[in-house]
């Protein structure tokens, strides 16, 4: 009787299968960057006069939004803060409204607002692991008191003359003034990568159970990662309030799931413990070429939907994927 032949696998399989999965988990954005830098070629082919400088202004609300979003999602147990977009335009209602009239619209007006908002984002973070509500339910319902709010102090648009803000959707200098918007919360991220509390953040995502018992004040990290996401935000109503040079209070909502979309784009799986502000970025900056591109192409902005859609779906089941080789793998 003949012992029956076992297939075994190729030696170049078993190396180049853990490898790929491994760049994956590692470089979790590579997939948006890909994208990112097809879809800005074909824009720039599509739209021959395409305006880096004002594309820019225009895109970094979103950037700014996405990588205010992210930090919450990373910190785990279903992160997320629905409440960046009207909280943006809660701080340029704040700006218009109160801080220019006062005398206080010039430089000053940058630490206090971003106080502001991380203040804010700091009470929703203190809401959820103080009442053990899900953020979902906290974060949807400062939502709608934030919608509220603004739609009160601000019922028609607000004009913005003579503010500085406006170079931020033109010049600062040679520099173009979107650029200091996008790099601010960059330039955060990286900084508190020297410093023990990002890689905190990430072991409560992963699991928040084995970071207490390594010692880690789990509620502490979380209610961080909602004032980050909330100092963010600010930052966000300046490139907004800098790009429209008005408040308007219709438009408070208009970021909310784009830029959730943004971040699952970017490689940031949205149960947390992994991934970063950079990949929001570029996640959101795909969005932005897609519906540049559909627009120069006359295509009905519509399909934007669609693509949000299957994007989450894509982001979801990839996440999922390499959640399920991490457990098997032990890591």
């Amino acid at each position: 009787m003949s012992t029956p032949a076992i297939a075994l696998p190729i030696a170049g399989e078993q190396r180049r299968s853990p490898s790929l999965k491994r760049f994956a988990r590692e470089y979790s954005f590579a997939f948006a960057l890909v994208l990112s830098l097809a879809l800005l070629i074909a824009n720039v082919i599509a739209q021959p006069d395409f305006g880096w400088k004002d594309q820019l202004a225009t895109f970094a609300p979103l950037a700014v939004a996405a990588m205010a979003s992210t930090p919450s999602i990373i910190s785990g147990r279903g992160g997320f803060d629905l409440t960046i977009s009207p909280l943006m335009t809660f701080i340029s209602v704040l700006f218009v409204t109160w801080l220019i009239p006062a005398g206080l619209g010039g430089a000053v007006s940058v630490p206090i607002l971003l106080l502001i908002g991380a203040a804010i984002g700091a009470l929703n973070g203190i809401l959820i692991v103080g009442l053990r509500v899900p953020p979902m339910v906290v974060t949807l319902s400062t939502y709608f008191v934030f919608i509220g709010l603004d739609l009160k102090l601000v019922d028609t648009p607000k004009t913005v003359d003579h503010s500085w803000t406006q170079h931020l959707a033109h010049d600062v200098g040679p520099i173009p003034g979107a650029l200091f918007t996008i790099a601010m919360p960059l330039l955060i991220w990286f900084a508190l990568g020297r410093l023990p509390w990002r890689s905190a953040l990430f072991a409560v995502g992963s699991n928040d159970a084995t970071a207490y018992s390594s010692g880690v004040n789990v509620n502490l990290v979380r209610v961080g990662a909602y004032a980050l996401g909330g100092l963010f935000a600010a930052v966000g109503a300046f490139a907004l309030t800098g790009l429209v040079s008005s408040v308007d209070s219709s438009q408070a909502s208009a970021y909310t799931l784009v830029a959730i979309a943004g971040v699952a784009l970017g490689g940031t799986p949205l149960t947390g413990g992994r991934g970063g502000i950079l990949g929001s970025l570029l996640g959101a900056s795909v969005i932005y070429l897609v519906e540049s591109l559909l627009s120069a192409l006359q295509i009905n902005t519509t399909w934007l939907q669609i693509v949000y859609g299957a994007a989450l779906l894509i982001a979801v089941v990839a996440s999922a994927r390499l959640t399920t080789v991490n457990v098997k793998e032990g890591k």
